[in-house]
């Protein structure tokens, strides 16, 4: 892991929602494309200032919110916390441990170019490599 920096673990398949879609829209958009976190775009500014997750949404379900009737703009977190492309893995692997987060939205000055999570932390640190690159072994 030495010397990796966030841009060579991030996602640059950056998914996203609109703040007042309703979180089973955003539970929705999560299962088929396969991620645990949505960008949320403020209906009046042209850049992200939010984040939902799939935590987010089980934590909605135990509280017996309604899904359908709750907005993201409800359950996300704001601000984003950014990180630059350069930032080494290690320093934000513990800016997330010290804030309790899972994500962390990458910006290349006033662009968004990534998210890096705490699963493409683990897999940089076991020598696994996102999806798309070469194969990970998986023992059973």
């Amino acid at each position: 892991m030495a010397g990796l920096k966030v841009r060579d673990v991030m996602s640059t398949d950056i998914r996203g929602i609109n703040e007042d879609a309703s979180l089973l829209a955003a539970a929705k958009v999560m299962v088929d494309q396969r991620v645990n976190s949505l960008v949320v775009w403020p209906k009046e500014r042209d850049e992200p200032f939010g984040i939902v997750t799939s935590s987010d949404i089980v934590d909605a379900i135990g509280g017996r919110r309604d899904l359908e009737e709750t907005c993201v703009s409800d359950m996300e977190s704001t601000p984003l916390v950014v990180v630059t492309p350069g930032v080494p893995v290690p320093s934000a692997a513990r800016m997330m441990s010290r804030l309790g987060l899972r994500h962390l939205a990458v910006f290349n000055g006033k662009t968004l170019v990534g998210i890096v999570s705490n699963l493409d932390l683990l897999r940089a640190a076991t020598g696994g490599v996102r999806p798309g690159g070469e194969e990970v072994t998986t023992v059973l």
